[in-house]
């Protein structure tokens, strides 16, 4: 199993962090991402529940689908397609603080192969701390 949380504080509202963090059309200009792409839209229009995105870095992209979208305290996403596991999550939280916010993104993910998640995990984790600082750094722009 895959089990992690990061948190980072920063000057952004949570407006600005979720605006950031849901503009998935947007992901490879902030972050280390070579590639992203809004494939499907959801609801709301464009970056709701429902919205698919494909990711990539390198292999083969990630297919995300959007599963909650709570402006601007909630964000949820499952993996459809991309990497060898089942039932991969990300939950994002988003807290206002008085001088900006908190954000906590929490994954968990099922390798589908024994002893695969001792390699999967750090690469899954180090992939979503460089999205994470990307969402940040472009939310403290805004």
């Amino acid at each position: 199993m895959i089990d992690f949380k990061l948190t980072r504080t920063t000057s952004a509202t949570p407006e600005a962090v979720f605006d950031a963090l849901t503009d998935h059309a947007s992901y490879a200009a902030m972050t280390p991402l070579r590639s992203s792409e809004l494939i499907r839209p959801g609801e709301p229009a464009p970056n709701g529940v429902g919205a698919q995105r494909k990711l990539g870095l390198v292999g083969p992209p990630l297919v995300e689908e959007v599963t909650e979208y709570v402006r601007p305290s909630r964000f949820a996403y499952r993996l459809v397609s991309g990497l060898p596991v089942r039932n991969h999550t990300g939950v994002v939280e988003i807290t206002g603080l008085p001088e900006g916010s908190r954000v906590d993104y929490h994954v968990q993910s099922t390798p589908s192969l024994p002893g695969l998640g001792l390699v999967m995990g750090p690469i899954v984790k180090q992939a979503i701390k460089g999205l994470l600082d990307g969402v940040i750094k472009a939310a403290e722009k805004r």
